[in-house]
């Protein structure tokens, strides 16, 4: 039927506009162990922050900073996923926003803007650096 065809074109529309940018750094990333909570989300790019960021270790699983000094941040690798509503509120919730991590639009270095989960710099202080800012490649080394 025409007219069905049509309004599933214009369902498809509206699904893309409803579409979240989210940049994830640790456990989210293709090969982690949490990854499969993005099912289903289309995978943008591997990506890297602007160099304002730290990334600090909690042991499992890592959290992305601001740097406290200006010129002390580093570019943070990661991955860019469009997710909708419903896996945006499946992060959150894991992420345990904004109790723990805080969503926060962040401009990433090709001037794309995401979401990311940050943790408070007083919270972060509390742990070790990770000195190269790539998760994966840290969680190799240990």
């Amino acid at each position: 039927h025409p007219l069905m065809a049509h309004h599933s074109i214009g369902m498809t529309l509206f699904d893309q506009q409803r579409e979240i940018l989210v940049f994830v750094y640790g456990t989210l990333m293709r090969g982690e162990r949490n990854h499969g909570l993005l099912f289903g989300s289309r995978f943008i790019s591997t990506n890297f922050t602007q160099p304002e960021f730290e990334l600090v270790n909690l042991g499992d699983f890592p959290a992305l900073m601001l740097a406290e000094f200006a010129d002390g941040g580093k570019a943070i690798c990661g991955e860019v996923y469009a997710v909708d509503k419903m896996i945006l509120e499946i992060l959150d919730e894991v992420e345990d926003h904004p109790r723990f991590y805080r969503r926060t639009p962040i401009e990433m270095a090709d001037g794309m803007l995401v979401q990311a989960y940050l943790l408070g710099t007083a919270q972060a202080a509390l742990y070790p650096r990770i000195e190269s800012g790539d998760w994966r490649q840290h969680s190799r080394a240990v």
